[in-house]
């Protein structure tokens, strides 16, 4: 019984991925619920707010410049539009042009 090419890549990048990935995702999210299991509720609730208030902060702030830009017209670039040139035709009895190429655009 052969193995898919699909599952031996799957069979490689699965440990990479866990090791890579899964692994430190573990571990930072032990550490976290450990020290957060060790805060009093009261501390753990008040580092909650200071970090959802920073975060909405950042957000206002992103979201305040991006708009101030495009008032500012800033984010407006100028576009150019560049029109297709006619291209030189070479003529049929040009030596540069392989008699195969004469032949399919005859077929055409």
């Amino acid at each position: 019984m052969s193995i898919s090419i699909k599952q031996k890549i799957r069979n490689f990048v699965a440990p990479l991925y866990n090791k890579v990935w899964h692994e430190p995702k573990r571990e930072i999210r032990e550490r976290v619920k450990k020290a957060c299991d060790e805060m009093p509720h009261r501390q753990r609730l008040t580092v909650v707010t200071v970090l959802l208030s920073a975060f909405v902060l950042i957000a206002f702030f992103v979201f305040g410049h991006a708009c101030y830009k495009i008032g500012a017209g800033h984010a407006r670039q100028t576009i150019e539009v560049e029109h297709i040139r006619q291209l030189e035709i070479p003529a049929k009895n040009n030596p540069d042009i392989s008699p195969k190429l004469t032949e399919d655009e005859a077929a055409r």
